[in-house]
């Protein structure tokens, strides 16, 4: 499971949507530079449903491009971003030849850089207001490159079909810095979490930790997983303070509350990881903002509060409505410039 998405790696709730289809839109984005013009498959698009959760295409396939096309299914109201802000998006991808969910990505705020985004992403968001819903049509190397079909890890696609992806926008909102954080080595990451241990609140999953410092996760008895992101701090460090934007290195285990069975670690592949903290879904980003380098955090986490959504949770093989439980090692930070 990775925690960033097909474009940069992708909270609030998405619009319940009805049946439209394609009309028009900003003309250039906040550059002046024209936006990406509609086509004849884009122009055909129409969902229904709930974008980044439920959405599903209702308007006949196929449909198949040889070139980007994009179209606007719900009008919005603002300005564009520039590329030093953010914008929220929620996005919904299917295969064009049969209509099928490939994924479902719930909200998360994107930074509208060219350099930081896939070339759909890019154009699918510049032009972008908030409010708006739009339906890109691109061919499937324009999403996946070269990699074959069985390696995007989605069922039923093939290197010939066209990918339609569905986005639907929020807030715009400045950066927390206009230049992408630097890089630590390895020698200047701590090798685990550090400093004084505090217990965690009551219905918590317990922690217990290896030599190594890897953690093992075990969920209380008797008590049901929480509908809401809960987050406790079980070691506080003394180190820098992460703050929004910054580049967090981490040590991390996950396992779902129901089986509390792994279903991704950092520990178990050997090596930390790292990532911006505005790149990743909102029970990572509110877990690691605000805290100290050496910090140990848990974080419970809903599919629809802070989590993936229901559907993606469905094809990354759980249940919809399971709860991840993250615990994280702060092993460093760098601040944006």
């Amino acid at each position: 499971m990775k925690l960033s998405r097909v474009f940069v790696p992708l909270a609030a709730t998405a619009l319940l949507l009805t049946g439209c289809s394609a009309g028009g839109g900003a003309n250039t984005d906040a550059s002046g530079e024209d936006c990406l013009a509609p086509g004849s498959a884009s122009k055909t698009i129409e969902v229904t449903g709930e974008v980044g959760n439920d959405l599903e295409i209702t308007s006949e396939t196929p449909v198949s491009v040889e070139a980007t096309e994009r179209s606007v299914l719900k009008e919005g109201e603002g300005e564009s971003p520039t590329a030093d802000q953010t914008i929220e998006v929620a996005m919904s991808m299917f295969n064009g030849a049969d209509g099928t969910s490939l994924q479902q990505v719930a909200t998360s705020p994107i930074p509208a850089a060219q350099e930081q985004l896939a070339t759909w992403a890019y154009e699918g968001i510049r032009c972008a207001v908030p409010g708006e819903q739009i339906a890109i049509v691109t061919p499937y190397a324009d999403v996946f490159g070269t990699a074959a079909a069985e390696e995007t890890g989605l069922e039923g696609i093939t290197e010939e079909d066209s990918i339609v992806i569905v986005m639907e926008f929020g807030e715009v909102a400045d950066s927390a810095a206009s230049t992408e954080p630097g890089t630590l080595e390895a020698d200047e990451l701590l090798s685990r979490a550090e400093g004084k241990a505090v217990a965690a609140p009551d219905g918590f999953p317990t922690v217990k930790l290896d030599d190594d410092g890897a953690p093992t996760i075990t969920m209380p008895e008797g008590v049901d997983a929480p509908t809401e992101l809960s987050i406790a701090t079980i070691i506080e460090g003394d180190g820098e303070t992460v703050q929004a934007g910054d580049r967090v290195y981490v040590n991390y285990r996950g396992v779902i509350w129901r089986t509390g069975e792994e279903f991704d670690s950092s520990w178990s592949r050997g090596a930390p990881t790292d990532f911006l903290t505005t790149q990743v879904i909102g029970g990572f980003q509110k877990a690691l903002e605000g805290q100290k380098v050496g910090s140990q955090i848990i974080s419970v986490v809903p599919a629809e509060d802070g989590g993936y959504g229901a559907a993606s949770l469905e094809q990354m093989g759980h249940e919809p409505d399971d709860v991840m439980v993250f615990v994280l090692d702060i092993l460093g930070t760098v601040h944006a410039e």
